[in-house]
């Protein structure tokens, strides 16, 4: 593995790895890896921290304060309610462990929908790129309090996916999910002993997804499904990422040094057009999909895509937001912006272009996606 040149890097920091025993900050691994970041920014790189556990911090306050207060996590309100406690705690120990680096942070609270329009992430993309050319580590975490999949382990709410689209829209070099497992893993490690790491992945496969069943431990609510997906974002956007473990010494080191650790998936030829890059975050905030025929999935490669293709549409969405495009098997081909609602396309889906004009309330010409604004992973 080549070492890295100075670069931008994004780091997602798992809550299973900063906490203990899912209620308090372990503290000293914080600082090892504020020191290490600290480190490798002294040496040119810019990083973005993307890190999970305020919930835990704020299990952790409220211990330290010892009020009687009834906190039931089975009831989605009192999560957000610690982690609106927690994040400050969280923020605290990243700003005196940076600090005494001589290192400037910021907070962002971000969630799946600030992506999902062109404006909101041309606006996350410029913040943070002001912030890295000022030398500040930016620190983004799930905004829990008003954003809430995080915490219901929904598909699409987990800090993996949420790093990876942070990385798609700053133009990220390389990814690196740290955990407290070192790899993919043909099983789970925690369960069969007969588990063995996968070093590097050019192809994430069906036989790639089946490795991953879910989190192993109760802590973090993504677990190596979420990596995955991550890693979709990440390689399609021209982003290398690695998954490997924050309790191993030097691992940030280790990675940018070329050493062999964890485990990377390679990166596709760098997608240079913005939009195309944009579209990419559609793994974590498409509004639906619309399934198609083999001959549309073939013509698509060089055309737009045209009703006449399309067999099944799902999902409600509107004209201008993400979809995701599928075969018939159901696995997504790539990405595209709707010309037409999901209604409008369910009216006229399957038809010839001639036909749809009588159909439609309003023409907006005859592609359901206009080549421009798609872009295929397969």
């Amino acid at each position: 593995m080549e070492k890295l040149e100075k670069s931008r890097i994004i780091i997602k920091i798992g809550s299973d790895l900063i906490t203990e025993n899912e209620n308090i900050l372990n503290y000293s691994v914080i600082q090892d890896l504020c020191d290490q970041i600290s480190e490798i920014h002294n040496e040119g790189f810019q990083v973005i921290v993307v890190s999970s556990g305020a919930v835990a911090a704020g299990r952790q306050y409220l211990g330290v304060l010892n009020k009687q207060i009834k906190i039931d996590e089975s009831y989605l309100i009192h999560k957000q309610v610690l982690a609106s406690i927690g994040q400050p705690l969280l923020m605290k120990a990243y700003e005196k462990f940076f600090s005494n680096n001589s290192k400037g942070i910021s907070q962002a609270l971000l969630s799946r929908e600030d992506f999902e329009n062109r404006s909101g992430y041309l606006n996350i993309r410029n913040t943070l790129n002001e912030l890295l050319s000022v030398d500040i580590i930016p620190i983004i975490n799930e905004n829990d309090v008003v954003y809430t999949d995080e915490l219901e382990d929904k598909a699409y709410g987990d800090n993996d996916r949420l790093s990876a689209m942070v990385a798609n829209a700053v133009d990220a070099d390389i990814l690196i999910l740290l955990g407290t497992i070192d790899g993919l893993y043909t099983a789970d490690p925690n369960i069969n002993k007969d588990a063995k790491k996968i070093n590097i992945v050019e192809n994430i496969s069906e036989e790639i997804i089946g490795f991953a069943k879910g989190p192993s431990d109760k802590i973090g609510s993504g677990g190596m499904a979420s990596k995955i997906q991550a890693a979709n974002i990440a390689v399609n956007s021209g982003i290398d990422m690695f998954i490997a473990s924050g309790y191993e010494k030097n691992s940030i080191r280790r990675i940018i040094s070329g050493q062999d650790m964890g485990t990377k998936f390679v990166a596709k030829e760098s997608l240079n057009e913005s939009r195309k890059r944009w579209l990419m975050t559609g793994y974590s905030s498409s509004k639906g999909e619309v399934i198609l025929d083999d001959g549309a999935i073939n013509a698509i490669k060089n055309s737009s895509l045209l009703p006449a293709g399309v067999i099944e549409v799902s999902g409600n969405f509107s004209r201008g937001d993400i979809v995701a495009i599928k075969n018939v098997e159901k696995k997504i081909i790539g990405w595209g912006i709707a010309n037409y609602s999901s209604k409008e396309i369910s009216k006229i889906k399957g038809m010839k272009t001639k036909e749809m004009q009588n159909v439609v309330d309003k023409n907006f010409g005859s592609e359901i996606i206009h080549r421009n604004n798609l872009v295929i992973t397969i």
